[in-house]
């Protein structure tokens, strides 16, 4: 605790003469922007050698004074620091190091890792991608300590780019790159093993997934008779376009909550075709709508699972372009309860995520278009699952691909009003869909 309280103090007197330092000056004609970025706005545009007043340093870029405009500029388009300014970072130690960059002194600041096992971060947050594992005793550039107050933006040797909680860290150089900032007064809730302390987790995380895919429909109808439209298998091909919203609750120690909700829709044309022999062949154009939505309470287990139980609703229809086609099938629709289960895994050291679900219909039923009936009654069971697969592209967005696989079995009683003589009837629909798409943190 004393050598972090002696660093911490030659930290921020470090800072202070940094913040305050004169005497340095453009290498180049460079424009002085708004906020750290080579896209941002451009506030002024310096000229090669003219004089700047350094007020702050942001990973790799400087806050800086010219005249009378104020904003950033890369440290490598400014000149090394005065003899003082020199002197005031040498009392760093091995916190700060000095390294060559274009025949320019550039600082550097480092951190430890003071637990047995760590690892960068995709994202600030305790459940993101890991990017590379590190252990105790492993240093680290600091990138950036300002965005959020319990992590810091850290690179490795091997160039790996990241975040790490502070408390995994020694954090003796903090105090240059973060202002106004009391660590010791940050609250860290418990960590996936309920010890407090740990790194920082947002309680609740949103998710939106857009992808568009191939859905295959298939219909098998077969009934008590025989002849015209008593017996049929179909199938046809749809393009569908699917939009995923997903929310998690961490509720305290390993318990979490959840609630999703997801629509789809697809498009055929020319769609089922219809080849005879009770009617004139033809092609059979539908589009297809599903909805389905649902809560979930589960658990975090092995840091690396989520794992749920989940009650939700569904619904999807089946639309012909006209009642009046040449198979004579009705608009339908199928509505009901669900239950079901699901499971997200993580690993702490990979991009990659997978999500499995499940559902099963627990109370619902069918219905036709009126004069279209294959009978007076039905009774409606149904399953639906499906496995993806994501892989982070960066803080917030990620790649997925998807598949998906439903089947329902609807039986009928009563006379059928398509065909006469047809007493009894049962069909069997199955759809799968595959796609691919963009994830998004919310």
């Amino acid at each position: 605790m004393r050598r972090l309280a002696v660093l911490s103090v030659y930290a921020v007197v470090a800072s202070v003469t940094l913040a305050h330092a004169g005497g340095r000056r453009t290498l180049e004609p460079v424009a002085l922007r708004k906020k750290p970025g080579e896209r941002e706005a451009v506030v002024a545009r310096l000229p090669a050698g003219a004089e700047v007043t350094v007020l702050a340093i942001d990973g790799r870029w400087l806050r800086v004074r010219a005249g009378g405009a104020e904003g950033y500029l890369a440290r490598t388009t400014v000149s090394a620091p005065e003899d003082a300014d020199a002197d005031a970072a040498a009392q760093l130690g091995q916190w700060s190091a000095g390294r060559r960059a274009g025949g320019r002194v550039v600082g550097e600041l480092f951190i430890d890792v003071v637990v047995d096992r760590a690892a960068l971060r995709a994202e600030p947050r305790a459940d993101a991608a890991a990017i590379a594992a590190l252990a105790r005793g492993a240093r680290l550039t600091v990138v950036d300590a300002a965005s959020d107050p319990a992590w810091i933006r850290a690179r490795d040797p091997a160039g790996h780019d990241g975040w790490i909680g502070r408390a995994e860290i020694d954090n003796g150089a903090s105090a240059v790159v973060v202002a106004g900032v009391d660590l010791r007064g940050v609250d860290r809730p418990r960590d996936d093993r309920g010890v407090r302390g740990g790194p920082a987790v947002r309680r609740l995380a949103l998710r939106a997934d857009l992808g568009i895919g191939y859905r295959a429909l298939g219909m098998d109808l077969t009934s008590n008779a025989e002849g015209g439209l008593t017996n049929y298998a179909v199938d046809a091909g749809a393009m569908a376009a699917t939009l995923d919203t997903d929310a998690v609750l961490r509720l305290g120690g390993a318990w979490l909550a959840g609630a999703d909700a997801r629509m789809s829709a697809s498009d055929s044309s020319p769609g089922i075709d219809y080849p005879g022999p009770t009617a004139p062949p033809g092609k059979i154009p539908f589009r297809t709508f599903e909805a389905d939505a649902g809560v979930r309470l589960g658990a975090r287990l092995q840091r690396a699972f989520n794992v749920a139980l989940r009650a939700g609703v569904h619904y999807d229809a089946f639309v012909t372009r006209s009642v009046a086609n040449a198979g004579m099938l009705p608009r339908e629709r199928l509505l009901g309860a669900t239950l079901g289960a699901r499971a997200d895994i993580s690993p702490e050291r990979s991009r990659f995520a997978v999500t499995a679900r499940f559902d099963a219909l627990v109370l619902g039923g069918r219905a036709q278009t009126a004069g279209l009936e294959d009978g007076t009654s039905s009774t409606a069971h149904a399953l639906w699952g499906g496995l993806t697969l994501r892989y982070a592209l960066g803080h917030r967005l990620a790649a997925f691909g998807g598949y998906d696989f439903g089947r329902a079995t609807t039986e009928w009683s009563g006379m059928s009003a398509r065909q006469p003589g047809v007493t009894r009837t049962r069909r069997v629909d199955t759809a799968q869909l595959v796609q691919l798409g963009i994830s998004a943190e919310l």
